[in-house]
């Protein structure tokens, strides 16, 4: 109707029937790119984020397509990061479950055999220590869930740390593990000492569990300009290399019929990597089955213009 109004319009007449379908086919052909992205725009509304346009037409609407196009990919992506995150969320949720399922699952056992047999005085004193054992990691797994959850909502209030007033710290913090710390003078780092503090126990206390009783467990301090890297090296079982990438996830444990029995949670390189990126650093991970793993966190040192 709108092509007919328009030739009467213009050359007072309709053209023939064939000058008719010439028209009509370049209309088709102009017409047939926004079809095209109009029929893209309501799959992608549909949820079919994949949907691209990919129309090459060499004017401006190839123009307008790359841009369509561009927008959909910016669109799949930001909805796929939500899939995962959501994901995460599932996979925490479900991990956490387990955990404190486990050692309330032994506390509630044992404290039943307690309550409803006489028992010698040997069987108590093991129900009364498995208890104590799964309160005890029940007690680390709170601590450390709650320090995650600080890091996420608390912005870090940075302030200079020398290294070297962490060691004794660190000592007192790891009895019972052959510690080696730096015997040089440390350089003064920008972050909370207590965290770092906190990050340095972990790391210590999971080379110490990797290692044989007794085996040295080695700090060493490097620095350049602009960083300090603290390593905490030990000579243990190592860590398999398609699991390395996992091992700062929540709740994950490369054996974790030793984690258990050792009173771990799963939470401790979790929360060294959220620490290490609170302070703007990077924590690294090297390990070799068999020969041990080497634990590099990478902090700002403190510039003397920050205290003036």
């Amino acid at each position: 109707l709108y092509r007919d109004v328009i030739f009467e319009r213009v050359w007072g007449e309709l053209p023939d029937t064939e000058s008719l379908r010439t028209v009509d086919t370049h209309i088709a052909r102009l017409t047939r790119p926004l079809a095209v992205l109009t029929d893209a725009g309501q799959q992608i509304a549909a949820g079919d984020y994949a949907r691209r346009t990919a129309l090459h037409t060499g004017d401006e609407i190839e123009t307008l397509s790359a841009s369509f196009d561009k927008m959909a990919d910016a669109v799949q992506e930001k909805i796929a990061d939500l899939e995962a995150d959501v994901q995460k969320r599932e996979d925490f949720v479900g991990a956490f479950t387990h955990e404190l399922k486990t050692p309330m699952t032994s506390i509630i056992g044992y404290a039943d055999i307690l309550a409803a047999m006489q028992t010698d005085p040997d069987e108590q004193r093991e129900a009364a220590a498995a208890i104590a054992h799964e309160g005890r990691r029940l007690e680390s797994l709170s601590h450390k869930l709650l320090a995650l959850l600080g890091l996420a909502e608390c912005p870090l209030t940075p302030a200079a740390v020398p290294l070297a007033a962490l060691w004794p710290r660190l000592h007192a913090a790891c009895p019972g593990v052959n510690l080696r710390t730096p015997a040089a003078p440390a350089p003064t780092v920008q972050g909370d000492a207590d965290l770092l503090l906190d990050l340095l126990c972990n790391l210590v206390q999971n080379a110490a569990k990797a290692s044989k009783p007794g085996a040295p467990v080695v700090v060493l301090c490097t620095a350049d300009a602009d960083t300090a890297t603290l390593t905490v090296a030990d000579r243990g079982c190592g860590i398999p290399p398609d699991q390395l990438a996992r091992v700062t996830e929540p709740f994950y444990m490369v054996d974790k019929s030793r984690a258990r029995r050792q009173g771990g949670s799963g939470l401790g390189l979790a929360l060294c990597q959220r620490i290490a990126v609170a302070h703007d650093g990077t924590l690294k991970i090297e390990s070799e089955p068999g020969k041990g793993t080497r634990v590099s966190v990478t902090l700002p040192l403190w510039k003397k213009e920050a205290d003036a």
